[in-house]
This record gives C-alpha cells, structure tokens and sequence, in this order.
C-alpha cells in the first residue's frame, strides 16, 4: 500500500503540473483525471462516463495517449506515472476496476504497437486469473508480439504468454487447431533469438542484474517450450533437433569468471542406426519369461513402473542440505583386466565425495570476521547460482518433454548425445550431468531423465553384442555394446562418489532400468562385478529410500530369466545350479584361470565380516531351533526337517530375510524384500533349501500392520507356491521316467511342511482383511489354489477338511465381495482335478454350483474367474476315474464305452442342463468369458444323452457361432477344441443335417482362410475325432478339397509370426487327408482324385516333407496310407473308373520306407 500510495502523489503532482502549463480545452481533461482519481480514492461507484471503472480508466488513457506523441522523452511525463500507478493498483486493490476487459484490450493493442516494460507489468497483472474464453481469445494475439531487444521487456511477455499458455493447458487437454498454430508460432519465436545468438552477445557487455534479468528469461523461455512440446507432439517431433540442441546447450549453464556463459546452440542430428530399429513396442515381452500356472493364471514377473509415475516421489524435489562439488571424470584409459582388478580390490568405502564448493545448493557460504562485502558479494553469487539452477532445471525438463513426445524409432537415433560411449567423454550426456553438475537437484533430475529414456529400451539394447568379428568397419551391435559399457561404468562411478540420498537414489533406480533391459549374455563379462558391489554397501544405507532402491536392482538382476556366469555368482546361485553363459565368443576370449580368479576376488568382497558375523548368528539359530523342534509335542503334523544354514555367498537372501525380521523396518523396506524375493522364484533354487526360513518371514508379512506388506506378502507367496507346484511336477515326471524312480521324501516333506507352516496364517490374514479392500482376500485365495497335487494329497485329514471347508465358506458368503467370492471359487475347480477329489461327486457337485451362482455377475473379472472354474470342472468330469497303471495293456472299444457310461451317471441331468445353459449364455459374453465357456460346453455336451436334441442344437449353433464370429484366436480354437470333444458323441449328427452342414462349412472356412495357424490346426483336430463315415454324410467331397486348399495355402505365409506353427499344421493336415481316405467309400475315390490332381505338386510335396520330419510314434498313419489303397484295390469289387481313381491316390501318396 505505501507503494501505490506514493505512485499516486506522484501521478497528482504529475497532472498539476501539466494542468498549470495547458490551455483551456486540455485543463477539463486534466479535471477529468483528477476526478477519476478522488473517486477512485473515496471508492466512488459513478463516473464521467457512467460505466465501470476499467472503462473510465481505459477512455482516459486513451485521451492522454492522443495528447502526447507517444515518444520516448515524453512518455515519462505523460502515461509512464499513469502506468506505475496502475500496476500498483492492480496488485494491490484490483476489484475497486470492476470488469477490467476494456483495460485489457487497451493494454493488449499498445504491447502489439511497442512492448514496453510498464505495459507489460500491467499486462502481467491483469492476467494473474485468466479465463478460459480469455486465454482462447488473447493467446493468438500476444503470441504474435516478437520477442523485445530489451531483456526485462522480453521477460514480461514471455511470462505473459506463460500465463495464458498455462490457462489453456488446464482449461483443455488437448488444444484445438488455432491454440496449436498459435504455440508453434510462439515456439518458433522462442527459439529464433537463441539460435540468432542474440542473447549470447548481450552478455559480453552487461552488468551483473542484467545477467541476473537474462538468466530468468532464458530459463522462463525453456518453461514455455517445455509445456508446449509437452501439448504438441507434432512440433515436438518437427522440430527435435533444434529442441534437443537447445536443451542440451543450457544444461551446463554454470558460472565461469564471475558470470554466466551461455553457449550459442547447435541442432543434434539423429544417427542413421535409427532406421534399422523396427519396434516402437515399449514393453515387448520377454521370452522365457512368462510362466503359465496349470490354475488357468499367467504368474507375470514384475515390471518397472512408468517413470511419469515415480516423479512424485519427494527425492527428486528435495534438495541436500550439504555442499556438493563436480565429480572428477572417471578413467578409462587402463585395460579391462587392470580395470578390474583396481575395481574389486580398491576402496569400496561409501561416500568419499566431500563438498568443496562449487554452486550447490545449501552449500556453506564463506564468512569473515568482518567483510560485509564479501558477504555482499556472497549473498550474489548464491543468487546467481540460483537463476542458474532454474536454467539447467528448464532445459532437463524441456530434454525429458521433446523425448517422451518423439517415437521410440526417432527416439534411439539420438543416443549417441544423451548417453555415453566408449570412445570419449561426452559433456552433454545425462550421466555426466548427473555426476558432475553442482546442484543435487539438477543431477537428480539428469538420472531420472536418463531412467526414463532408458525405460522400455530392452527391444533396442538387444542388439547389442561384444562379439567382435574381423571387419572394416565397427559393427552398430559392437558400438551400442560399448555405450551400454559405458553407461554401467558411469552409474557405477555415481554410486562411488555420490553422497546425497535424492541422487544415490535416483542413480539406483537408472540402474533398475538399465539392469531389465540389458542383454547380459550378449555382452562382455565384468559389468555386474563392477556395480554389485557398490549396491551392496548402499543397502545398508542409513536412508530409507537408497536402500530401497538398491534393493531395486538386486530384484531385477536376479529376476533375469537366463543368468550369466557373474550375475549367478553376484545372486548367490548355488554351484550346482550355475550353467555357463551362452556365449562362445566371450567365453574363448577369456581363460577358465582367470574365471575363476574374477569370481574369487569377487566372493572376498560380498563375504565381509558383516557376513561372516551373520552366518555365525545363523549357527546359533540353527541350535536353538534344533532344541525347540525337540521340546514340540508330538501331536504336531509338521515333521522335523534340518534346517540349512544360509550359505555366505547368498548375501541378498539372507540380508532380505534379516530386514524382515527386524521390527524397525519400515514399510516400504518390507514391501521391497518381498519383491526380492518374489523375483527369486525365478531361480527357485535359491529358495528351495530354505523354505523354513521364507515360511516364517511370510507368516510375519500377513501379519505386519501394514496394508502393503500383507498384500505383498500374499503375493510372495503365491509365487513361490506356484513354483513348488511345478517344482514337484518335474521331479515326479522326472522320477517315474526312470527305469527305477526314486521318490524324494524329504523334498516332499520339506514342501508339505512349508504349507502347514502357512495355513494358520493364510486364515488369519483372511479373517483380519474383512475391513479392508478384498485385493488381500482375492491374493490369498490366490495363493492357495497354487498348493500342488502332491502337497494337498499328503496334508493330514484335519487339515485337508479344514482347508476346503475355508474354500467352501469364503465361495458361498454372500456378505463378501464377488471377486473374492469368485477367487475361492476358482481355488476350488482347481482342487477338483486333484484325484481323490475328483472322485467325490457331492464335492464337484457343489463346486459346480458355486460357479453357477457367479457366471451372471455384474462384474467382469468375476464371469471370467468362473467361467475358467466351470471349464475346469468340465473337464473333471470327463476325465477318466481310472487310468491303466504303466505296463498294463490299454483298455479295449467295449471297456471304454462302459467307462463312458459310467461317467455319464456321476452328475445329475438336472444340474448338467443347468451347467450347459450357463455355458450357452456366457457364450455370447466377453472373449475372456467365452474363450472359458466354449471349452465348457465342449465337455458337457459329451455327457448329455442323445434324446436332448433341442438343447444339443442349440449348444451347437452357440459353438458354430463363436468359430464364425469376428473375435479373438483364443476363442475360435477354443471353440474348435471343445467341437472336436462334442463330435466324439455321434448323436449331434443324428440331430439335424442342416447342423451338420453347418458345422462342416464352418470348419472348411477355417482350414482355408483363417490367419491364425493353431485355430487351423484345432479345426483340423475335429475332423481326426470323426470315427465313422457316415457322419460326413455329403459333405465329405467338400472337406477333401478344403483340406487340399489348405494344404497348398499353409506354404504361403502372411505374417512371419505365423512360422513356429507352420510345420505342425501340415503334419496336422496331412494325418487328415490319411484319416479322410481310410474311412472313403468307393463313391468317394473319384471325387477325390479330381480334387487331388488339381494340387497334385503342392499336396506330395508337402506330404514327403512331413512324412520324413515327424516322429516315428506318429508316422505310421502316412506311411501306411498307400499300401492300405492299394489293399483295397486287390480286394473291393469298384468299378473300372474308380479302380483308376484309387490307383492314382496310391501311387500319389506312397512313400518309400
């Protein structure tokens, strides 16, 4: 207020005196003015004008700007104290002007004729809150204003354009047209000056302030381009190179001499490698990777998250409170060997980086015991290095907005600049900001830019490759292997050096992504020895979040489906269970000596004393424990299992479990150490000894206080069920394929016991998370249903009944949420398949309808879960009860039929039609959901008897629907498998022939045309389920051609995806084309040798090449095909025409044995 109170006195002693020297006609303007000022001051509501007061203000303005002629010597006398007034005013008492649109546009016309700096602090005032409508109106105009040859003019209107730039961006998330063409103007004007160098030159002979005033407009210029890449994805990828040559020119503004040095900016042009990447997949999935559960659910190993979504994590905002200082460039000058060894023996200590000025943040400022001046001089110099802060902050944002808006194929062309290479130091690379720059912030800020880049690059960095081949020139595998080198080196220095918790944090999880997306085996050994290290130390960092993540790295090292010979050693991989790195080139470049070597001086560093201390805590635990185990009554179905002590080198296992066990562990830490472990199941083997252990870290996870450690912990342990499951599949597989197996019942055990260790637990966590969401609840089921066949056949009664009766209950609750209702559910069909439960019909009874009462649900991921649990108990009931033990002979047609029979009377019609008509029904609902019911339907319809001929029809035509039906692969093989299942009961033919005739021209469509090669291989399958001749009827003639064409077809491909299954279609085809012509009658030869001729060279070429490539067990079909004809020949009364027919089918398909 004081300030506008003296622009006021000065404004009235202005008038007077320009009052006193004017003539008549111009005193009664000046009485106008000093009108409008006393009613302004006594807070007047009516005017000369009788019209709001930004009307009035603006019609005089007006008036005094007509008085003068708007030059230089005189606007000082004239509209610059008006000016100064009116600033003050509307910063200070806005509202007494009412609708100030009248002021704006006035304003707005005078900054469009000359940007001068008291109208745009005006200007800058009125646009404090900007309308939408406004902003729409205004954005246009102001930015197309040039920029002003004066920098604090300049800076006013690009704070302006700021403003109402920024009011758009709320108001819209996407710009229309005209807000579009009129930021690309603006951006083009923002860059013009700093490729002109136009600020470059003003630095040579400015002051201090000036520099001050420069610095804020080159950082507010960089803000704006910024949030206009961000909005403008097509002038972001017009114009990269310019955008990314200026943001790298800005990300080294630091003070040089006393003041600040700007860089004229050079256009970054992409490499050419950028053409030979193909993929703009980000997240492509691994192969080897995907591990499918035999519950129907896919266990997905963990993915890193969106980096966009990891910015609101306070580290990166947060700034130290210590000094920091440029890092000195790490060497790379010795060999890989010196290298090494200097790397593994040399200090490891954490934290060596002291502050030494430089321009860091919160940084000590140097004092004495009397120099004002100097703390003059140092209270400018820590404002300098501010502003510069702001600069090198823009210019990282802007880097990171051009680069999330350019296409991954665009992307990788501009690597060379922002990451390293072998060949040299790159000043401008991120990682090299990130090691050197002054403040924590900007080198915070570099990582992440840099982890986000690096996020989804694995399509790229797979073709990277160390091996090295004679040649003239240096392969693009060869040169990208050497960056990816580089990089690992450079973060590794970081980690050397670095002391601020926000940029180790940063740099570790740079290090995460980088680790996921790294071909290890492609690449020359040595990288994990390099940086394992420093990651171990940081994990016992005093800092939450460093030693999170750290611990981050570790998960997706170890997480890597194929590990190397290092990353084994590094994980803490048992001996026997390390394989050598598929890698031969690499492997003769280096002697199994020095091998060896690597890996010992490598185990002497991760078995410091801390873990020789912990290994001898572990002994003692082991004793103790061996006491308790004694002391237990004997009535404990758990039996007495040694426990193995972890061993040394397995360091992340057992500090994961000592964090867990420690009650100081924060939340996030405990989330963390079960991810680690979840990725351990992997390579279960890491694991497998000590279940013990892990049982009773994740009973204490389910019952942590904490929300996140429960549902994680659920998840944990539901991964390592699944892989004990399938653990104890292949050693039973395994076992019974030797000539004298050997069952292991101390592994059985071992698994049995980490079960009932669980189960107490798993129902207490259930019964605790009733409150809470039922994400816990539906994981827990989860979880459960991955107990294998071997487990749940060897749990004692008690806790077997206990086990399904929880199932039973948590299924039929009606209080509890669908989908957890629907987790049980599925639990249960899993269960079904067990053998001595799959005999208890008043269980699958009552499984069947639970699913029942969940396939209308309202929700969509409930109709899924049971549509899979009915597909699952359809396919229990047509299982067979009993199987020929091995050795005995295989049961006959009669006693198959029996069984059949049999099979048929172990559910009631009732419930079959209901299940069937709950099939029918979920046949026309989600893919998901039909991909389930199809498989169903399949199954039931083989148990329905053959006097249910209308719901046989309507089954049918529901299945014919989904083959014919634009829809995904999955259902439309599907829906062919479960029709090879339904043709198996020959009543569907006797039902009705237009059916049939349906059913035959769907399954010709689908051999011929079909792009997916397994629906062609499963429609295939149905016809192989067809025993009898008579079910063809007269449809047989245009099968034969169908399978011909297809045939023909399968050599032509239009998808290269399509190749892994090209071979077993033609093997599927050509056993239909023998199983078609041992079951012809004579009426059938000549058709068939017609259609045969007319793809005579297609169909026996590919016949021969099938017949020689498949496997002896199932080549007996082809090879036996053209004697059988020839039998025929010799034997059946046909007539002369057809005798040719069937010696021309002979002699086509006979083979030579």
């Amino acid at each position: 207020m004081d300030k506008e109170r003296k622009s006021y006195e000065e404004l009235l002693q202005t008038i007077n005196i320009r009052s006193r020297s004017s003539s008549t006609a111009e005193q009664k303007h000046y009485q106008r003015q000093l009108e409008f000022l006393r009613n302004i001051e006594i807070q007047t509501p009516a005017g000369p004008y009788g019209a709001s007061k930004a009307t009035q203000l603006a019609h005089l303005l007006t008036e005094e700007a007509l008085l003068c002629s708007w030059d230089v010597e005189d606007s000082s006398l004239n509209l610059s104290p008006w000016l100064l007034w009116l600033n003050e005013l509307l910063q200070n008492r806005k509202q007494l002007l009412g609708d100030t649109q009248p002021l704006l546009q006035w304003l707005l016309q005078h900054a469009e004729q000359r940007c001068r700096v008291d109208v745009l602090k005006c200007l800058i005032s009125l646009l404090d809150t900007p309308e939408v409508s406004a902003a729409c109106t205004l954005f246009p105009r102001l930015a197309a204003i040039p920029l002003s040859s004066s920098v604090d003019a300049a800076l006013l209107l690009v704070l302006c354009q700021d403003k109402l730039f920024s009011a758009l961006c709320c108001a819209n998330a996407e710009l229309q047209e005209p807000e579009l063409q009129a930021s690309g103007q603006l951006a083009n004007a923002l860059l013009q000056p700093h490729y002109e160098g136009r600020w470059v030159m003003r630095t040579v002979m400015s002051t201090q302030e000036e520099q001050e005033q420069l610095t804020l407009l080159v950082a507010h210029s960089l803000q704006l381009l910024q949030k206009i890449t961000s909005l403008h994805a097509d002038y972001a990828q017009q114009h990269a190179p310019e955008l990314l040559g200026l943001a790298l020119s800005n990300v080294r503004c630091t003070a040089e001499g006393g003041g600040t040095s700007p860089q004229l900016p050079h256009r970054v042009h992409p490499a050419q490698q950028a053409a030979s990447y193909g993929h703009d997949e980000e997240n492509l999935p691994a192969a080897g990777n995907q591990n499918t559960a035999a519950a129907g659910r896919r266990v997905k190993s963990r993915k890193m998250r969106s980096l966009t979504k990891q910015r609101n994590n306070g580290n990166v905002q947060q700034e130290s409170s210590a000094a920091a200082a440029p890092s000195a460039s790490v060497s790379t000058g010795h060999s890989h060997g010196d290298r090494m060894k200097l790397l593994l023996l040399g200090n490891n200590d954490y934290g060596c980086r002291t502050p030494s000025g430089g321009d860091s943040e919160g940084g000590c400022t140097p004092t004495s015991d009397g120099a004002g001046g100097q703390q003059l001089a140092a209270g400018q110099n820590r404002q300098r290095r501010q502003c510069e802060v702001k600069v090198r902050v823009a210019a990282l944002q802007l880097l990171g907005a051009v680069t999330k808006q350019l296409p991954r194929r665009t992307l990788y062309g501009y690597w060379h600049v922002l990451f390293p290479s072998d060949g040299g130091e790159t000043k401008d690379c991120l990682l090299h900001i990130g090691s050197t720059d002054g403040n924590v912030r900007c080198r915070a800020l570099a990582l992440q830019m840099a982890a986000q880049l690096l996020y989804g690059s694995k399509p790229y960095l797979s073709q990277a490759s160390s091996a090295s081949a004679p040649s003239n020139y240096t392969p693009f595998a060869l040169s990208l292997a050497s960056s990816v080198l580089a990089t690992y080196r450079q973060l590794t220095a970081i980690l050397e050096r670095e002391y601020a918790p926000p940029v180790l944090t940063q740099c570790l999880k740079c290090l995460a992504v980088l680790v996921q997306a790294t071909p290890f085996d492609q690449l020359q050994m040595g990288i994990v020895y390099e940086f394992v290290p420093h990651v171990k130390t940081l994990t016992r960092h005093v800092d939450t979040s460093v030693k999170v993540s750290a611990l981050l790295v570790m998960e997706m090292l170890v997480a890597t489906p194929r590990l190397t010979q290092e990353m084994a050693c590094a994980v803490g991989l048992p001996l026997s269970e390390r394989r050598a790195p598929n890698m031969t080139n690499m492997t003769a470049m280096r002697s199994n000596l020095h091998q060896l070597e690597l890996e010992q001086q490598f185990q002497q560093i991760c078995d410091s004393e801390e873990e020789v201390e912990m290994a001898e805590e572990e002994e003692k635990e082991v004793v103790d424990d061996a006491v308790g185990e004694q002391l237990k009554p004997s009535h404990s179905p758990i039996q007495i299992v040694a426990r193995v002590r972890i061993p040394r080198n397995s360091w992340l296992l057992r500090l994961v479990l000592r964090y867990m066990d420690c009650p100081a562990s924060t939340a996030p830490l405990r989330v963390e150490c079960l991810q680690v472990i979840l990725a351990m199941t992997t390579h279960f083997c890491l694991l497998r000894e000590h279940l013990v252990r892990v049982a009773d870290v994740l009973c204490s996870a389910l019952e942590d206080c904490s929300l996140d450690v429960r549902l994680y912990g659920a998840r944990c342990l539901d991964a390592v069920g699944f892989q004990m499951a399938r653990h104890a599949m292949e050693h039973t597989t395994e076992s019974q394929s030797q000539p004298h197996p050997q069952p292991q019942p101390e592994l059985q055990q071992h698994y049995l016991n980490f079960w009932l260790r669980m189960l107490p637990a798993i129902y207490g966590a259930y019964m605790d998370a009733t409150n809470v969401t039922a994400t816990l609840r539906c994981s827990l089921c989860d979880a459960l249903s991955n107990m294998g066949g071997n487990s749940f056949e060897r749990l004692p009664q008690a806790q077997r009944n206990g086990l399904l009766a929880f199932l039973l209950g948590s299924s039929s609750d009606d209080a509890a949420d669908p989908l957890v209702r629907a987790a049980a559910v599925r639990a249960l069909a899993v269960y079904v398949l067990h053998p001595t439960l799959r005999v208890d019909l008043v269980f699958v009874e009552h499984a069947a309808e639970l699913a029942l009462r969940l396939t209308a649900d309202n929700q969509l991921a409930v109709r899924i879960k049971a549509a899979w649990a009915l597909g699952n108990i359809s396919d229990a009931l047509v299982a067979p009860t009993s199987q020929p033990a091995a050795g005995q002979p295989e049961q006959s047609q009669e006693q198959r039929q029996e069984v059949q029979e049999l099979e048929k009377e172990r559910i009631s019609l009732a419930l079959l039609g209901r299940l069937i008509e709950a099939a029918v029904l979920a046949c026309g609902d989600h893919d998901k959901v039909r991909a389930n019911a199809v498989r169903a339907l399949g199954n039931l319809l083989r148990l329905l008897p053959a006097d249910e001929h209308a719901l046989i029809q309507r089954a049918m035509a529901k299945l014919l629907d989904c083959v014919r039906s634009a829809g995904s692969a999955k259902v439309k093989w599907n829906a062919c498998y479960a029709i090879g299942n339904l043709v198996r009961n020959r009543a569907i033919f006797a039902t009705s022939a237009s059916l049939a005739g349906t059913l035959f021209a769907a399954l010709s469509q689908l051999l011929v045309q079909h792009a997916n090669f397994k629906v062609r291989i499963n429609a295939t399958s149905v016809l192989l389920q067809i025993e009898q001749r008579a079910d063809f009827g007269v449809h047989y003639a245009t099968v034969w051609r169908s399978l011909l064409e297809a045939i023909e077809r399968s050599n032509a491909l239009d998808t290269f995806e399509e190749y892994n299954h090209r071979d077993g279609l033609q093997q599927q085809l050509c056993l239909a084309m023998a199983h078609m012509l041992g079951r012809a009658r004579p009426d059938d030869l000549i058709a068939s040798r017609d259609a045969l001729e007319s793809h005579l060279d297609g169909v026996t070429g590919t016949w021969r090449r099938v017949a020689y490539r498949i496997v002896p067990e199932q080549a007996a079909p082809l090879f036996t095909c053209g004697s059988l004809l020839q039998q025929r020949l010799d034997a059946a009364s046909l007539s002369a025409e057809q005798r040719s027919a069937l010696t021309f089918l002979a002699g086509a398909l006979r083979l030579e044995s």
